[in-house]
């Protein structure tokens, strides 16, 4: 299988990246908009799940355009600073915390992920010169959704396999990735002309495909929280969905959703599957001229 998209790089550089000797050379970048209690689990989480040694440089929060506006407090043992973002999208917000970052190395998340311990450690175990790195995410609730959520891997990049036995991700999912931060301003970051949250992600793994190499590191989970019942579930993906339409317009590939079988066959989950197909479908048939706006 050569990609799961039927992305194929073309390889213009085979730069590697520089190991990472501590955590201190990593800065964490979050962008949010309109989830005050996201941030504040995340930070809470996040301060109480890691020890001094494993402490990132800092964590960056950028608001993009919420209402009422996001704050955090001042106290934490190691810098956290929110910057505003008015040009709208994460991929807007994301490239403006990179800006502001003051390490090589970016680990991306979402306002709406809980950190583990081993959220930023999972990292130093697999370094190998590779340009950007696929983190792992759980359900970090237990009802029937976010179950269907983690049994599917939704979050997780589907596996190419180059190499017998030897999988990379096929492309990186922000709610969990860390990125050099050569290899990231070399191909020029999140493109903002994609201004929903789906899509981007996409895009940015692919180009950094082309310049280097990404792996896995499934020793390092964050949880996600999936948000409530079936009306989230509809929204997320057909914003999916539309996502992939961009990919499939930016990189002429067919990205047309197919009928799938869940990889835990009941039927709630099968019923999960029908919905994810339909929501997927009537996404990618959404106008994406405007590209989101």
């Amino acid at each position: 299988m050569i990609s799961r998209l039927g992305f194929k790089p073309t390889k213009r550089a085979g730069i590697k990246s520089d190991d990472i000797r501590t955590t201190d050379e990593i800065t964490i970048v979050i962008p949010v908009k309109d989830n005050q209690n996201g941030i504040d689990i995340f930070l809470t989480e996040f301060f109480r799940t890691q020890t001094a040694d494993n402490f990132p440089k800092e964590i960056i929060i950028v608001d993009n355009n919420s209402n009422p506006a996001i704050e955090i407090r001042n106290d934490f043992p190691i810098s956290v600073r929110l910057f505003k973002c008015k040009k709208i999208g994460p991929a807007s917000a994301r490239n403006f915390g990179v800006k502001q970052a003051q390490t090589d190395w970016i680990l991306f998340t979402d306002s709406d992920c809980v950190p583990t311990e081993s959220f930023i450690t999972g990292y130093l175990k697999v370094q190998n010169g590779s340009v950007g790195y696929a983190g792992n995410i759980k359900a970090h609730r237990q009802d029937i959704i976010s179950k269907y959520y983690e049994q599917q891997e939704i979050l997780v990049p589907p596996k190419v396999y180059e190499q017998p036995n030897k999988p990379r991700p096929d492309y990186l999912i922000t709610a969990n990735c860390l990125v050099w931060r050569q290899a990231f301003e070399k191909v020029g970051g999140f493109n903002e002309q994609i201004k929903i949250a789906g899509g981007e992600d996409i895009d940015l793994g692919f180009k950094l495909l082309n310049i280097g190499q990404l792996t896995y590191a499934f020793d390092s989970i964050a949880k996600h929280n999936f948000g409530d019942g079936l009306r989230d579930f509809r929204e997320r993906f057909r914003r999916y969905g539309q996502g992939n339409r961009i990919v499939s317009e930016l990189y002429e590939l067919d990205l047309t959703p197919k009928m799938f079988k869940p990889n835990k066959r009941t039927l709630t989950n099968y019923v999960l599957a029908f919905l994810q197909h339909r929501w997927l479908t009537s996404g990618y048939l959404i106008d994406t001229t405007s590209w989101g706006k």
